[in-house]
C-alpha cells in the first residue's frame, strides 16, 4: 500500500514500526482505540501532549511527525531498527505524558506547530496550483488524477484547520494560568474587614473600622489606608499593627456616593499599595434613613364651608435603612426606631394640630426587624377644612442615632369650597420638614 505523507500517515507508520496495535497505542496515551483510528484516518488531530508522547514512542522529533523536519538519519517515523545495543525507542523514553507541559516544552510545540502550520500553508497553495492543472487534466480526460488531488487538498485543509485550533486552545490556556500567577501575586492581604460603626445625619459624616490581615509582614512594616470619593477627594489614615493586622478605628469621612478603598505596605522603604472594595450607593444620607412607606386607605369629606374630613384605614410599613441589608464588602450601622406618632399640621405650621401616638407599634420591631400597621378601627381622625386651609399627615419616627424622620402620609387643601388630595411625590414624602408649605409636596 502506498504510504500517506499526512499526519495521520505519519502516525501509522510510527505505530506500526514500534509494533503496537491501534488499542495498544491508546492505552500508553491514555486515549481510546477510536481515537488513534481518528488520527491515522485524518479525520482528527492529537493533542499536543499526545503528539509530544508519540514523537518519544516513535523513536523521532515532533517536528519529523509533523512533518516539518527531516527525520534523524532520513528515515520516515518508524524506519530502520536501533543499532545493536541501543535500547528500544518505545522502551528508552516514557510512553505516556506524566505531567503538564512545561513552559519550555510548551514554547517549543507551538514553535513546532507555527513552522507546521506554515509548511502546511505552503503545500496548501502548491495543491491550489496542483488543483488548477488537474482541471486542464481533467479536460484531457484524466477525470481520476483530479479526484485524488482534490482528496488530499481536502485532507490538509481538515489536517490545518485542528492544528490552528489545537494551537490556540493552547495559547490560551497558558495565557490563563499566567493570569492566575499574577492575580495570585497581587495579593498582599489574607482578608480584610470593613465596618461603618457610627454615623451622623446632621454632619452627613460616617466612622468607618478598617482591618487587613498581611501575606507577609515584620515589626518594622507600617500601613495606611486611603479612601477616595467620588469627586476625587483624598484621606489617609495610619494603621496600627498587632501581629500582622493592619487596621484604623473612627475613622471620620464624608458621606459619599462613592467611597473607592485601598490600603498600603511599607517595608525597608518599599511601599506596595492594592485596592480594597468599593462602597457605591451605600454610603449617602438616604441610605442610613429608615425605609418608610403608608397612606390612608380610606378619605372621605363632605359639606362645604368648612369641608369635614374623615381619614380611616392607616396603612404604613417601617424597615431598616437601604444598607442595613448588606454585608459585603462592608457591614453598615443602621438606625432602630425609638419613637412612632402620628401627626397632623395645619396651614404650614411647624407645631403639629394634633399627635395620636402609635409606639405600641414598635413592638414589632424587636422580633422582625420591621413595623407593619393595618388597623382600620383604630387609626383614625377627621378635620374641619375651612377654604384655603392645607393639612399634612405625617409620621413622626425618632431613633437611636437622635435623628427624626418625618413620612408624609397624606395632604389635603380646601380649594374655594373644592376638596383636594394632593399626589404626593416619592422624593417630597421623605424630605418635607414641619413649618414647610403644602408646596414642595405636589408632584
Amino acid at each position: 500500500m502506498e504510504k500517506r505523507d499526512t499526519l495521520g500517515g505519519r502516525i501509522q507508520a510510527g505505530r506500526k514500526a514500534a509494533g503496537l496495535s491501534q488499542e495498544a497505542l491508546g492505552e500508553r496515551l491514555g486515549v481510546s482505540r477510536q481515537a488513534v483510528s481518528k488520527w491515522e484516518a485524518d479525520a482528527a488531530v492529537p493533542e499536543l501532549e499526545n503528539l509530544i508522547a508519540m514523537s518519544r514512542i516513535f523513536g523521532v522529533t515532533i517536528g519529523a511527525l509533523l512533518g516539518v523536519e527531516p527525520p534523524a538519519g532520513g528515515a520516515a517515523p518508524g524506519e530502520g531498527r536501533p543499532e545493536d545495543g541501543a535500547p528500544d525507542a518505545a522502551e528508552a523514553v516514557p510512553t505516556t505524558p506524566t505531567h503538564q507541559l512545561t513552559d519550555r516544552e510548551l514554547a517549543a510545540a507551538e514553535a513546532i506547530a507555527e513552522k507546521y502550520l506554515a509548511v502546511q500553508s505552503r503545500r496548501s497553495r502548491r495543491w491550489k496550483i496542483a488543483a488548477g492543472a488537474a482541471g486542464i487534466v481533467l479536460v484531457l480526460g484524466v477525470l481520476l488524477s483530479g479526484v485524488l488531488l482534490w482528496s488530499q487538498l481536502q485532507s490538509t485543509q481538515r489536517e490545518l484547520e485542528a492544528t490552528e485550533y489545537a494551537v490556540e486552545q493552547k495559547i490560551q490556556s497558558a495565557a490563563g494560568k499566567f493570569s492566575d500567577i499574577l492575580d495570585e501575586k497581587d495579593i498582599i492581604f489574607h482578608n480584610f474587614v470593613i465596618q461603618v460603626t457610627d454615623y451622623d445625619l446632621s454632619e452627613e459624616t460616617l466612622k468607618l473600622r478598617v482591618s487587613a490581615q498581611a501575606k507577609t509582614w515584620d515589626e518594622g512594616t507600617t500601613g495606611a489606608f486611603t479612601a477616595v470619593l467620588s469627586n476625587g477627594r483624598q484621606f489617609r489614615a495610619e494603621a496600627l499593627q498587632q501581629a500582622g493586622t493592619f487596621s484604623v478605628q473612627d475613622w471620620e469621612l464624608p458621606m459619599d456616593g462613592e467611597i473607592s478603598l485601598s490600603a498600603a505596605l511599607t517595608t525597608a522603604g518599599t511601599s506596595v499599595s492594592r485596592p480594597l472594595a468599593t462602597l457605591s450607593n451605600s454610603c449617602r444620607p438616604k441610605d442610613f434613613r429608615l425605609d418608610v412607606s403608608g397612606s390612608w386607605g380610606n378619605v372621605s369629606h363632605s359639606g362645604l364651608d368648612p369641608l369635614y374630613v374623615e381619614l380611616k384605614e392607616l396603612r404604613f410599613t417601617i424597615q431598616g435603612s437601604p444598607n442595613s441589608w448588606i454585608d459585603w464588602p462592608a457591614t453598615f450601622a443602621a438606625p432602630t426606631p425609638t419613637g412612632l406618632d402620628l401627626c397632623f399640621y395645619r396651614n404650614g405650621s411647624a407645631v403639629p394640630e394634633l399627635v395620636l401616638p402609635l409606639s405600641d407599634a414598635l413592638s414589632q420591631w424587636q422580633e422582625t426587624h420591621q413595623v407593619e400597621r393595618n388597623n382600620p378601627v383604630v387609626d383614625r381622625a377627621s378635620f374641619d377644612l375651612s377654604p384655603g386651609d392645607t393639612l399634612v399627615s405625617t409620621l413622626r419616627i425618632q431613633d437611636d442615632h437622635s435623628d427624626t424622620l418625618w413620612y408624609v402620609l397624606d395632604a389635603f387643601r380646601n380649594q374655594n369650597g373644592m376638596f383636594s388630595d394632593c399626589a404626593v411625590s416619592a422624593e417630597a414624602r421623605n424630605t418635607w420638614q414641619p413649618g414647610q408649605s403644602i408646596a414642595p409636596l405636589v408632584s
